[in-house]
């Protein structure tokens, strides 16, 4: 059992650089969704570091005195930062004491948490719409550039004109080096509220569920975007105890998409990524958004397919593939094959994939963008193939065939090497 202690020891790092401006952005974006303990908490914390020497310990005791809050308030907005990803926690512990670190991570810029489709969800529960359009309205930045005028910046080759044989340019310095990341929010499915939740709506307890039932449970759910009580709703009415099957789920499976909402806030436009920051958050998006409701934001809000559904459901279950792949794999073929799914080009992609041993969003965007470089050539050797991983659009559709073909030439080269 979670719980906090007086007695206990805690020691906090900054996994990120926080300035005054990251403290508004808390204050204002992220307090009605965490609460003002939360807030105080993490203020305190900052403090505290700021104040103190590198390796200073603190004692528990005095954390609850500062603050004034009880030991259960306190473990409340702990878990609040953890779970939006402004802080991450580790314990050691021995017979008579506890110790945690604390590692403290700077809240997503104004830009990052609007195109954060949790966040800016969970904003508008807070706030109202009409509040969360005002807070969005404050952080916009006009880039629109009139046509007459033209671009005179000088480039960086233009000012430096560095000498990459230079050894200069190979020397590393051998550790991390602190900078602008931010936590994950925590979205694991949580088995014993899954079961509170059974307990309240049935005679069902956990000894009824099988290992592999409660895999699949926690894999649909994932798949839509379902929490645990909107789950347990689901199974409940699709357990049939004396059915030879207790479980059919690919009834559980049609009622989970029937759960989707409709009137859902689209995201407004796709982020073309260029630098590492705005790679960093469109990945953080393909890890978090469950495919089902990803697909549905690709589509200004209408509720996807079933023949859609069906493609990402398989996507899930025959490859074993997370949200971020699954993502990937959907932005991919909208965008190659004129905003049709087609299942197999999915596939095609989804085989090669999994042959390649891609297990995470980054491997499979290097892997399609290493594939849509070899394409771009083949189809417009004039054009100077992009080479950013955004940059992945050709001048003609790419077929099915030239694809296939191109992951035959891939794959030989590899084993090849």
């Amino acid at each position: 059992m979670d719980y906090i202690s007086k007695n206990d020891y805690y020691e906090i790092r900054f996994a990120s650089m926080i300035t005054n401006v990251d403290k508004d952005t808390l204050l204002e974006l992220y307090q009605p969704l965490i609460g003002a303990a939360a807030c105080a908490l993490y203020l305190t914390m900052l403090k505290q570091k700021r104040n103190a020497d590198g390796g200073t310990i603190f004692k528990m005791e005095q954390l609850l005195k500062t603050m004034q809050l009880s030991a259960d308030s306190l473990l409340s907005a702990r878990h609040y930062l953890e779970a939006v990803g402004l802080i991450r926690t580790f314990e050691s512990k021995s017979e008579d004491v506890r110790c945690y670190i604390y590692q403290v991570f700077s809240p997503k810029s104004p830009k990052a948490f609007f195109e954060d489709v949790l966040f800016s969800g969970l904003l508008i529960q807070a706030v109202g719409d009409k509040e969360a359009k005002r807070l969005a309205n404050k952080y916009k930045v006009n880039l629109t550039i009139p046509e007459e005028y033209k671009e005179v910046s000088a480039s960086f080759v233009d000012v430096y004109k560095p000498n990459y044989d230079d050894p200069a340019f190979f020397k590393t310095f051998g550790h991390q080096i602190i900078g602008r990341d931010h936590g994950r929010a925590q979205l694991t499915f949580n088995h014993d509220l899954f079961f509170k939740y059974i307990g309240e709506n049935s005679e069902l307890d956990a000894s009824q569920f099988k290992k592999k039932d409660m895999k699949e449970i926690e894999r649909l759910a994932t798949l839509f975007g379902l929490n645990e009580k909107q789950m347990a709703n689901i199974v409940v009415k699709e357990y049939w105890v004396n059915g030879s099957l207790h479980l059919e789920f690919d009834k559980i499976k049609n009622r989970a998409e029937e759960e989707i909402k409709v009137n859902v806030t689209p995201v407004n436009e796709k982020s073309n990524v260029s630098g590492d920051s705005d790679l960093a958050s469109k990945i953080q998006m393909m890890d978090e958004v469950a495919p089902a409701k990803f697909l549905q934001y690709l589509q200004n809000g209408t509720k996807p397919a079933r023949s859609d559904i069906n493609i990402i459901n398989s996507l899930s279950k025959d490859y074993g593939f997370g949200n971020g792949i699954i993502n990937v794999i959907v932005d991919y073929v909208l965008n190659k094959n004129s905003n049709v799914l087609s299942k197999n080009y999915c596939e095609k992609i989804a085989s090669s994939l999994a042959r390649e041993g891609c297990k995470s969003t980054v491997d499979a965007m290097n892997y399609l963008n290493k594939i849509s470089v070899k394409v771009t050539k083949k189809v417009s050797p004039k054009k100077p193939a992009a080479v950013n991983i955004e940059e992945e659009e050709t001048d003609e559709d790419v077929s099915l065939d030239e694809i296939n073909a191109l992951i035959g030439e891939v794959e030989v080269k590899k084993n090849v090497r």
